[in-house]
């Protein structure tokens, strides 16, 4: 799961990592705002970290947080329009549409075949920059990647 996490950390539920972060900003001036949150995602849709990592976005938009993905390797994938109401882009769209910020590496997208031409509108095609930029500006970040 996350890198960024404390090691044994238990988290059960999307709403145990909103409950990870509101308690560890207990008596911290930043408390009473907004977080940044970011995520980094390289895995493919089939991935459990799809439905995690979606879930969690949902939870922290709902809460009134901005909240950023970047996509990178098999990640790229979760962009490609498939005009299914399931399918991960329509999934992606719609928490678009709720204020999530999606960019993404174009040389991982590129590598695979991928443009914006297949792809949800409205996705930065940025580079791995953009993702050190969404590190240091986020007051939270998770990476989810394959298992090692």
């Amino acid at each position: 799961m996350s890198r960024c996490l404390k090691r044994g950390a238990a988290l059960t539920s999307p709403l145990s990592v909103i409950k990870l972060f509101s308690t560890s900003m207990e008596n911290h001036p930043i408390d009473k705002r907004q977080l940044a949150i970011g995520f980094l995602m390289t895995t493919s849709p089939e991935h459990q970290n799809r439905h995690t990592v979606f879930r969690l976005i949902e939870e922290l938009l709902a809460a009134g947080h901005r909240v950023s993905l970047f996509l990178m390797d098999d990640g790229i994938y979760h962009i490609v329009r498939i005009d299914l109401p399931n399918s991960p882009s329509a999934h992606l769209e719609k928490l678009m549409k709720e204020g999530l910020a999606v960019s993404l590496c174009t040389q991982s997208a590129e590598w695979r075949g991928i443009f914006e031409a297949d792809a949800v509108s409205g996705i930065g095609w940025l580079s791995q920059h953009e993702l050190s930029r969404i590190v240091a500006s986020s007051d939270r970040f998770m990476a989810f990647e394959p298992d090692s």
